[in-house]
């Protein structure tokens, strides 16, 4: 993978050493406990052609929660990711809405969509790049039990312009990136995908406060190991652009789908669902709705 062409060598001084750490939310410890499937339930093939897959899959059709379901979807057990703890004390323990989802009744396998999207790149837990020596990871695990069967790692995950360039993006606030976890559904080729979306700014701890690395780029080059990537509308970040980092991504997202299925001659539909949450806030304290975006793409 090569650096994009406009990055300037200032820019990647500050972006390289930055990632090391910026790009990295560990697993959390324990994952609350399962739930059991129903009885007498059926099994269903999970989809393959789902690059950078990690953990293990569900093996049968989802269990039904409270919130029933349709014939998109079954309400999954949470509708937020597990909690995840970061390197920085100024940030706390922080569970991230699942805000966007590709419905199962969807005829168009994700691989096919993520190749209509052209810019949106697959990054792994063990993606790595080299540039000029230093090997750069991209993004850690996030778990979402979306089955009824426990929490799981994703199952992949892509970010706008890649792992590079989506550092570049950072440094303006205008990183945004996605996770993915299946969700098998009987009669349905490829199952529901739960999509969990966010912008994000990269930031650096000066002083004991969260700051925007742009600002500081000497300082924050000579102490990779106090920046992160900061959801937008939190400490440290922009907040102009996206003053709500997870609402306006998930938003942006299924636009984005949209707009790469209409120019293929796909028939894409979409409506906005409100649903009910655990916590209405993620990484930073940053506020998320109760607004999942559900979009089914057909050829």
């Amino acid at each position: 993978m090569s650096l994009p062409a406009r990055l300037k060598p200032a820019l990647i001084a500050v972006a390289i050493p930055l990632a090391i750490a910026s790009c990295t939310k560990p697993v959390p410890a324990t994952s609350p406990a399962t739930s059991p499937a129903p009885p007498g339930s059926s099994a269903a093939a999970v989809p393959s052609g789902a690059p950078g897959s990690t953990g293990a899959a569900a093996t049968g059709p989802a269990t039904a929660s409270a919130g029933g379901c349709s014939a998109d979807y079954c309400a999954p057990s949470d509708w937020n990711t597990a909690k995840a703890s970061t390197p920085l004390p100024q940030i706390p323990p922080f569970s991230e809405p699942l805000n966007v989802i590709i419905g199962a009744r969807s005829t168009v396998p994700l691989t096919d969509i993520q190749q209509a999207l052209s810019d949106w790149k697959t990054v792994t837990t063990t993606t790595t790049v080299s540039v000029a020596g230093i090997h750069l990871k991209c993004i850690s695990a996030e778990q979402a039990n979306v089955t009824g069967r426990g929490y799981q790692d994703m199952r992949q995950a892509w970010r706008l312009g890649g792992c590079l360039h989506g550092n570049e993006l950072s440094l303006s606030g205008n990183e945004d990136h996605v996770r993915f976890w299946n969700q098998p559904a009987a009669g349905g080729e490829y199952g529901a995908w739960f999509v969990a979306a966010s912008y994000e700014t990269m930031c650096v701890v000066k002083g004991g406060q969260l700051t925007m690395a742009s600002a500081h780029k000497t300082w924050t080059a000579l102490h990779p190991g106090a920046a992160y990537h900061c959801v937008d509308g939190g400490p440290g970040t922009f907040h102009v652009t996206h003053p709500s980092g997870y609402d306006d991504a998930a938003r942006d997202f299924a636009a984005a789908i949209a707009a790469a299925g209409k120019a293929k001659g796909w028939r894409v539909t979409q409506r906005v669902v409100n649903v009910s949450r655990a916590a209405s806030t993620g990484e930073g304290g940053v506020p998320f709705s109760d607004a999942v975006y559900v979009v089914t793409v057909t050829a």
